[in-house]
């Protein structure tokens, strides 16, 4: 590897959140500057809404019984390790990862003094500071992850989304008035992974490798995702950040069970997602260009996780931290952690460790090279007028 750039999945290495820990402070206290527009406990916007599969998903798979352990669902530990102060008598919340993921990380830096809460526990007020829909396991397509149990598609996310406003009518009165407040609130939408790893790479299971070529089946995902963003826009968003997909071809999973001949990713795979990630800058342009007053902005993940190994040391970047069964996404129930979880890239076998998270959102807040957002990062979306 060595010489070589190792595209990491989805996010950058760990190590360098110790050298850029001014950077995530600042996307911090830069919002901090802004604080007071929304009320209390909200900065620069009132409301932030989030759309995803496990990437973002903090908790609505929670509780499934007909779903096992480590089949899209993350409410079991190790899950959730480093998510609070104690590592021995903690909760696990229904993160993928040891922690806190991106979102949750937004919200820090958009000022709210908490999390945004899952839609599988919000009530009353609290859907005014805004809610997350993401489901793990969750595509594009409706048929993604259906052999992980039941998961909540971008299609049935936009339900949800449809349920939460209408319940802001009682909170707000006019449809005007509603349309005013959600025109100011943040929606980020992190999705499409599931639809190659959990579709078109599972051949025995799904068709649409044999149906469509590579770039077919980009096209078809960014047609049907256009589709639920107008909806989405329809409901009354203009401020939208769509996240592309990493390099899911160089994970543990990935590594495990594809052919990659010597390479230290697959290949096959990474060029598929890159083709899906150019028609979504694509599909920005196309709506900033046709739909009045719309924002929307594109998350370049996968150039943010390409990464020169050199400059890692001795970060462990083809293995887990937790327990993964041979052939497994998810962390084994109640298995073993590696104890130095700063020096690892990934927490199960395609998700990163906060670290990780942490990164990736600071760099969508405020992108520091040409290319990781287009064509503006977040903390320019969210000020703009």
């Amino acid at each position: 590897m060595k010489g070589e750039l190792l595209k990491v999945y989805y996010y950058c290495a760990v190590v360098v959140v110790v050298i850029i820990n001014g950077v995530v402070d600042g996307a911090a206290s830069t919002s901090s500057k802004h604080k007071g527009k929304g009320g209390s406990g909200r900065g620069i916007c009132s409301c932030y809404f989030v759309f995803g599969d496990s990437q973002a998903d903090n908790g609505n798979n929670n509780d499934m019984l007909e779903r096992e352990y480590g089949r899209a669902r993350a409410d079991y530990k190790p899950y959730g390790i480093d998510f609070s102060s104690s590592s021995s008598s903690y909760i696990p919340t229904g993160r993928f990862t040891n922690a806190r993921n991106v979102p949750d990380f937004i919200a820090k830096f958009l000022g709210f003094d908490d999390y945004i809460p899952p839609f599988r526990t919000t009530k009353s007020r609290t859907i005014l500071k805004g809610a997350n829909y993401a489901s793990g396991g969750a595509g594009i397509l409706r048929e993604t992850g259906r052999t992980l149990g039941q998961v909540s598609s971008i299609k049935k996310q936009l339900e949800n989304h449809n349920y939460t406003i209408s319940q802001m009518h009682t909170l707000l009165g006019s449809s005007s008035k509603i349309n005013r407040y959600l025109k100011e609130c943040l929606y980020t939408v992190q999705i499409g992974s599931n639809d190659y790893l959990n579709n078109y790479f599972m051949p025995k299971i799904y068709m649409t490798s044999t149906q469509y070529s590579p770039q077919a089946f980009a096209t078809a995902l960014n047609k049907n995702l256009s589709q639920h963003l107008k909806n989405l826009y329809n409901y009354g968003a203009r401020k939208v950040a769509i996240f592309g997909v990493g390099s899911i071809g160089c994970t543990p999973y990935a590594r495990e069970n594809f052919e990659h001949t010597g390479l230290p990713c697959v290949d096959e795979i990474n060029s598929a997602i890159q083709l899906f990630n150019s028609g979504l800058k694509s599909l920005v342009q196309h709506l900033n260009a046709n739909l009045p007053s719309a924002k929307f902005t594109f998350i370049d993940v996968f150039q943010i996780s390409t990464v020169d190994p050199l400059n890692y040391g001795k970060m462990v970047l083809d293995a887990p931290c937790c327990e993964v069964g041979a052939g497994a996404m998810q962390c084994s129930p109640f298995g073993k952690v590696c104890k130095n979880r700063g020096d690892y890239m990934f927490w199960d076998g395609v998700h990163p460790t906060e670290s990780g998270f942490k990164l990736v959102a600071s760099r969508a807040f405020n992108a520091k090279q040409p290319g990781e957002a287009y064509p503006f990062d977040i903390n320019h979306l969210v000020h703009l007028s």
